[in-house]
């Protein structure tokens, strides 16, 4: 893997993987536009935050500069994504951010297939399919060659466990807040967490790929299960794009029967 570096308008450097267009625009997603600080998402000192779908690290990085004694815990499946996170992270000595080189879903597979995009990396994914729906939508805004150039894909294998896996393992108490961006899997992650552990969940802020009602299905779960929920468009993205913001706050205690 080449490595290459990227230096932000605030000054932060960062190792990157994809193309610096993309690398860019994930920058103003966090920093920019904080996309996972609105509605009444909190974060406050001592926290314990699940970033679920990590990424190169940027939303770590990111509140670790909001408060003080957090307590992050970083989850990436596919390897030379993972690769490139541990680099940041160490760059930056963040010691109080852990990280696994696996995913989150409903269950267990030892080798799930992702499609991997080398010059779109955070956009590698289980579901290759929906890919060309997005591709399909957003082509207006981009030459021929620069999709060819987005889209070119690679086959990799990566870990998946459950999110009450992890709990169970970790010992896990509480979870001030799961941050969810998993490329149309985060149903899947919802489904990962066990009846038990959901009171231990406070907040949630997450990315989804509104195909087939899953925006819909998703807000009813957590309604249901004692969130508020907003969802917002996200604005950066073509207003033909299926991308979709979440916010979810526990308001009474989880209905899981």
């Amino acid at each position: 893997m080449i490595e290459k570096k990227i230096t932000f308008p605030n000054g932060l450097e960062c190792y990157y993987l994809s193309s610096k267009r993309e690398t860019k625009f994930i920058f103003s997603e966090i920093f920019v536009e904080q996309e996972y600080i609105r509605n009444g998402i909190l974060i406050n000192s001592g926290d314990i935050i699940f970033d679920v779908g990590a990424n190169i690290g940027l939303f770590s990085i990111y509140v670790n500069r909001l408060k003080e004694n957090l307590k992050i815990y970083a989850f990436e499946p596919i390897e030379p994504i993972f690769d490139v996170l541990q680099k940041n992270i160490l760059k930056h000595s963040k010691d109080n951010v852990s990280l696994f080189n696996f995913g989150l879903s409903s269950k267990y597979y030892p080798e799930k297939k992702f499609t991997f995009y080398p010059n779109l990396a955070g956009n590698s994914t289980t579901r290759p399919q929906e890919k060309l729906k997005q591709r399909d939508a957003i082509k207006a805004n981009f030459t021929p060659e620069e999709l060819d150039y987005f889209y070119q894909t690679q086959e990799i294998k990566g870990e998946l466990k459950t999110l009450s896996y992890v709990i169970d393992e970790l010992g896990i108490e509480k979870i001030d807040l799961l941050k969810i961006d998993v490329e149309g899997e985060e149903y899947e992650v919802l489904k990962g967490i066990e009846a038990k552990d959901w009171s231990k969940i406070k907040q949630i802020v997450m990315e989804v790929h509104d195909l087939q009602g899953r925006g819909d299905r998703i807000k009813r779960l957590l309604e249901k299960l004692g969130f508020n929920v907003i969802i917002e468009k996200n604005n950066l993205l073509p207003a033909t794009a299926n991308n979709l913001n979440l916010y979810a706050l526990r308001t009474v205690p989880s209905n899981t029967k």
